[in-house]
C-alpha cells in the first residue's frame, strides 16, 4: 500500500515537472512568435543610454523623447535599452557589439571616440549633415549653433583628435572647476573666489580653510582628465606632438606636478590628505568641512542641491571656474548620440539622432542640472541657467566654454589608466617619489605602445581551419567514446540501464558542451589572437604566443598582479582554514541554541559581495575606520601609528587588509569541517581517554588525522578561490594606488572591459589555469604524507 501511493506521487511530480516545463518552453516560443510574426510592420530602432546621476528623471525624459519621435514618425518603433550607469552601458555594449548586434544608436564619451573609431565602431555623420542641408532650419542639425569645442570632441582623423570626420552629436557637455562652501568662506574671513582667480589665490584660500578647526582646505582629484586640465592652465600638457612624445619629464611640468604634490602634502591642512577615505571625490564635499572641492563638472548637481540649508543644518554652496595660471584655460567633458557602423537602418538612426539631439531635448535634460546643453541658445536659457536653482554662479559654466579645450586621447585606453595610477602614487598616496612615479608611467607607457601586440601588419585568425580541426576531433573522440562503450562486456539488461542513464543526463551533457566546452575551447584559441572584444571574431588577428611573451617578459602590471595575488594567498589560505576549524570544533559542542550559533557563523559567508565590501572599505577607512580606532590606542605606547591600509601603505598593508577581510566568509568551510567532525567515531576519544591521552594529544591524534581528507579538500578549495579575488578589489580599492591591491582577476577584468583586449585576457584566464592547476597538484602529490583514509593508521 504504501508503495503504490509512493510511486503515485512520484508519478504526479514527474508529470508536474514535465508540465511545468513544457508551459516555459510554449510561453517563451508564444511571445517569440507574436513579436516577430504578430507584431506591428514599423522598423525597429533600437538605441542605448545611461542614466547616471540623472536616475529616474533622466531615464524619463529620454523615453518621453523617444514616444514623442514614435508619434512623429509613424514607421518607426523604437527599442529602449537603459543598463544603468556608465560602467554597466560600456559593458553591454561591448557585448551586444561583439556579437553583431548593436543598438543603432548610443552614448559615446568623448574619451572613448579615439578607441571606438579606430575599432570601426561608429558611423561618420558627415553625408548625413549634407543630406540635411536641404530641410527647413528648423528640421537640421546646425553645428554652428553649437559650443564649437563640443564639436571638435567628436571629430577624429588622422589619429587626431578635434579633426576629420564627425562621429556623434554631443548632447551636452560640461566644464569644470571647483564648488566651495560659503560658510567655510565666511568663516575663514575669505571673499568669494572670483570668475578670474588664479591657482595662487585658491590655495591660499584652501590654506586659510584648512586653519579653521576639524577642517580641510580643498579635495583636488587626480583623476587624469583633470591632471591635465590643470597643467593646461599652465600651458603645458602630459603629451608633446603625439603621445608616443611625453613631456612628464620635462621640467615645467614636473614643477607643476610637483607644485600639487605638495599642496596634497601641506602642513596646513591645504588639501585633502590621500589616505583611503570611505568618502572620496565629489562626496567629500557633502561632510561640510571642506572648503572646496573639485575640479568638477556638472554631474556633481544633482547630488549637492540635496544639501540642506543653513537654517536646517546644511550649508550654502556655489560654483568657481577652474583657476587659472599662465593661461586662462578650461575643458570640456562631453556625450554624444552616435550611430553603429552596423546599423541595418542608418538612416532611420540619423533621424532618431537628429531629434534627441534637437533643442526641446536638451532643455528637458538641463533642467535635471547633470550638464549643459551643447545648442548655445539652450544653454543660455532658463532650462538651463536657473536663478531659482543651485548653482547661483551658472555662467561660470558658460563663460568658461569659450575658451574650454577638448581632453584628447590615444586609441590605446590603457594610457589614460596607467598616467591614474602611476601619478596618484606620487601626487596623491606619496608612496613613491614622484620623479619615480613619473619614470614609471614612462616606462609603461613605453612597453605598451612599442609592443607587438600593436603591429598593424598582423595575419588573420583563421578561424575556418580551427573549426575543421574542433569538429574532427570531437567527433573523433566521440567515435572513441563509443566505441570504448561497445567493448565492454556487460549483461544486456545493464547496458539499458546505462543507454537510460546517459539519456537522462544527455541534456546536461548538450548544455555543458554548449556554454562551458565550446567557450573554453574558444578562449583557449583567442590567447593566441588579437581581438578586441567589441568587433565580430572574424576580425581577429593570429598573434602567435605574443599575448604570452608581453605578460611574462614586458607587463610590469602583471607582475604586480601575480605578487599582490601570492602575498594574499600566502596569509589568507592558512588563516582561513585555521579560524574555519577552530569555530568548527567550538560549534561541536553540545549546548542549548548551537544551532543558532551555527547559522550565526554562516550567514556572513552568504551575504552580498558588494555590500560587504562597502561595509569593510568603512572599517580599513584610514582617517575614521573601526579598524585603525581600534588598534591606534594599542599602538601609540609603541611609538607607532596605524597603518593606511589603501593609501601610503599599500604595498605593505593592501593585501592583508583583504587577507582579513577573507576572514569573515569562513562559515561555508567551517560548515564542511563541523560535517567532517560529526563524522569522527566517538569511540576514538573515549578509548584515547581510558589511554590517559588529554584533548591536546586527541586532538592531533585523533581529530586531525581523521579530518585530513576534509582538510585536502578545504584547502584546495581555499587556494582556487584565492586566485578569483575580484568584487572586493573592484570596489573597496579598484586595484588602486599604483596597483598595489590589484588582483591578478581585477586586472584579467581591466584588459577584456575596459581596454578591449579580450585575447589578451584570455591568455591571461589560460595562465591562471595553469597556476592553479599546478599549485592543486602539488598539493594532492604531497597529501600522501598527512591524508589519512579510514583504512590507514593515524
Amino acid at each position: 500500500m504504501l508503495g503504490s501511493t509512493a510511486r503515485f506521487f512520484r508519478s504526479l511530480l514527474t508529470l508536474a515537472a514535465a508540465l511545468f516545463v513544457i508551459w516555459a518552453f510554449v510561453t517563451v516560443a508564444v511571445r517569440e512568435m507574436h513579436r516577430l510574426w504578430i507584431s506591428d510592420n514599423r522598423t525597429e530602432i533600437v538605441v542605448m543610454h545611461w542614466s547616471g546621476e540623472g536616475g529616474q528623471e533622466e531615464d524619463q525624459i529620454v523615453e518621453d523623447a523617444l514616444r514623442q519621435f514614435e508619434h512623429e514618425n509613424p514607421t518607426l518603433r523604437v527599442r529602449r535599452i537603459n543598463p544603468g550607469d556608465a560602467g554597466s552601458f560600456y559593458t553591454k555594449l561591448q557585448t551586444m557589439m561583439a556579437s553583431g548586434d548593436p543598438p543603432d544608436v548610443f552614448y559615446v564619451g568623448s574619451e572613448r571616440l579615439p578607441a571606438f573609431v579606430s575599432l570601426g565602431l561608429l558611423a561618420p555623420l558627415d553625408e548625413f549633415l549634407k543630406q540635411d542641408a536641404k530641410l527647413n532650419v528648423r528640421d537640421r542639425i546646425d553645428l554652428e549653433t553649437f559650443f564649437p569645442a563640443t564639436v571638435k570632441a567628436f571629430q577624429y582623423g588622422d589619429e587626431q583628435s578635434g579633426q576629420g570626420p564627425l562621429y556623434g552629436i554631443p548632447k551636452d557637455f560640461t566644464t569644470v572647476g571647483f564648488y566651495w562652501n560659503k560658510d567655510l568662506f565666511a568663516r575663514a574671513g575669505l571673499a568669494p573666489p572670483s570668475q578670474n582667480w588664479t591657482w595662487d589665490e585658491f590655495i591660499a584660500d584652501a590654506r586659510a580653510i584648512g586653519k579653521l578647526p576639524e577642517c580641510t582646505g580643498a579635495e583636488f582629484v587626480t583623476w587624469p582628465a583633470m591632471i591635465r586640465a590643470y597643467l593646461m592652465t599652465e600651458g603645458l600638457d602630459v603629451k608633446g606632438a603625439t603621445f608616443d612624445d611625453l613631456t612628464t619629464s620635462s621640467p615645467e611640468v614636473f614643477a607643476a606636478l610637483d607644485r600639487l604634490r605638495a599642496w596634497r602634502h601641506d602642513e596646513h591642512g591645504a588639501l585633502t590628505s590621500g589616505k583611503s577615505k570611505i568618502a572620496s571625490g565629489s562626496s567629500v564635499f557633502l561632510s561640510g568641512k571642506v572648503g572646496l572641492a573639485g575640479p568638477f563638472g556638472r554631474w556633481v548637481v544633482p547630488s549637492y542641491r540635496k544639501i540642506p540649508p543653513r537654517n536646517q543644518g546644511g550649508f550654502e554652496w556655489d560654483f568657481a571656474p577652474l583657476p587659472h595660471g599662465k593661461v586662462d584655460s578650461n575643458i570640456v567633458l562631453t556625450v554624444s548620440w552616435s550611430i553603429s557602423n552596423q546599423s541595418k537602418h542608418p538612416q532611420e538612426a540619423w533621424s532618431l539622432v537628429r531629434f534627441l539631439s534637437g533643442e526641446p531635448t536638451q532643455r528637458a535634460l538641463a533642467r535635471l542640472g547633470l550638464a549643459i546643453p551643447t545648442i548655445r541658445s539652450a544653454a543660455h536659457s532658463d532650462s538651463f541657467n536657473d536663478p531659482n536653482q543651485l548653482p547661483e554662479n551658472d555662467a561660470g559654466f558658460l563663460t568658461a566654454a569659450d575658451h574650454a579645450r577638448i581632453v584628447d586621447w590615444p586609441t590605446n585606453p590603457q594610457f589614460e589608466a596607467l598616467l591614474g595610477s602611476r601619478l596618484d602614487q606620487g601626487l596623491k598616496t606619496g608612496d613613491l617619489p614622484l620623479t619615480d612615479a613619473i619614470t614609471n608611467f614612462q616606462r609603461d607607457w613605453r612597453v605598451e605602445s612599442q609592443s607587438p601586440l600593436r603591429s598593424v601588419a598582423l595575419p588573420a585568425m583563421p578561424w575556418t581551419a580551427l573549426g575543421w580541426i574542433a569538429l574532427i576531433t570531437s567527433l573523433a573522440g566521440l567515435a572513441i567514446w563509443i566505441l570504448i562503450l561497445r567493448r565492454k562486456n556487460i549483461p544486456k539488461h545493464q547496458r539499458a540501464e546505462e543507454r537510460a542513464g546517459y539519456l537522462l543526463a544527455s541534456p546536461w551533457l548538450v548544455g555543458f558542451a554548449l556554454f562551458m566546452a565550446f567557450p573554453i575551447v574558444m578562449s583557449l584559441a583567442l590567447a593566441f589572437a588579437r581581438w578586441k572584444g567589441v568587433s565580430p571574431l572574424s576580425s581577429a588577428d593570429f598573434v602567435g604566443t605574443a599575448n604570452f611573451k608581453q605578460l611574462l617578459e614586458f607587463d610590469q602590471r602583471f607582475r604586480t598582479s601575480m605578487a599582490v595575488t601570492a602575498y594574499y594567498a600566502i596569509l589568507a589560505v592558512p588563516a582561513g582554514q585555521i579560524l574555519a576549524l577552530l569555530a568548527a570544533l567550538l560549534m561541536n559542542a553540545r549546548v542549548r541554541g548551537i544551532h543558532l550559533f551555527r547559522a550565526a557563523w554562516y550567514l556572513p559567508s552568504v551575504l552580498a559581495g558588494v555590500g560587504v565590501a562597502v561595509l569593510w572599505r568603512w572599517i580599513f577607512d584610514s582617517d575614521g575606520g573601526l579598524m585603525n580606532a581600534a588598534l591606534q590606542p594599542l599602538l601609540t605606547p609603541l611609538g607607532l601609528t596605524a597603518p593606511e591600509w589603501f593609501g601610503q601603505d599599500a604595498a605593505k598593508w593592501g593585501a592583508p587588509a583583504f587577507a582579513l577581510m577573507s576572514l569573515w566568509f569562513v562559515g561555508g568551510t567551517m560548515i564542511v569541517f563541523l560535517a567532517g567532525l560529526q563524522q569522527i567515531p566517538i569511540e576514538l576519544y573515549e578509548a584515547a581517554a581510558i589511554d590517559g591521552s588529554g584533548r591536546l594529544r586527541q586532538f592531533w591524534s585523533i581529530t586531525l588525522p581523521m579530518l585530513s581528507p576534509i582538510i585536502l579538500f578545504n584547502a584546495i578549495m581555499a587556494i582556487i578561490a584565492s586566485f578569483q579575488v575580484f568584487t572586493q578589489a573592484f570596489v573597496m580599492t579598484g586595484g588602486e594606488p599604483g596597483d598595489l591591491t590589484r588582483f591578478y582577476v581585477l586586472y584579467l577584468y581591466n584588459q577584456g572591459f575596459e581596454f578591449y583586449e579580450m585575447g589578451y585576457a584570455s591568455a591571461m584566464a589560460w595562465i591562471l589555469l595553469l597556476i592553479v592547476l599546478a599549485l592543486t597538484v602539488i598539493v594532492l602529490r604531497t597529501s600522501n604524507r598527512w591524508v589519512h583514509t579510514e583504512g590507514q593508521k593515524s
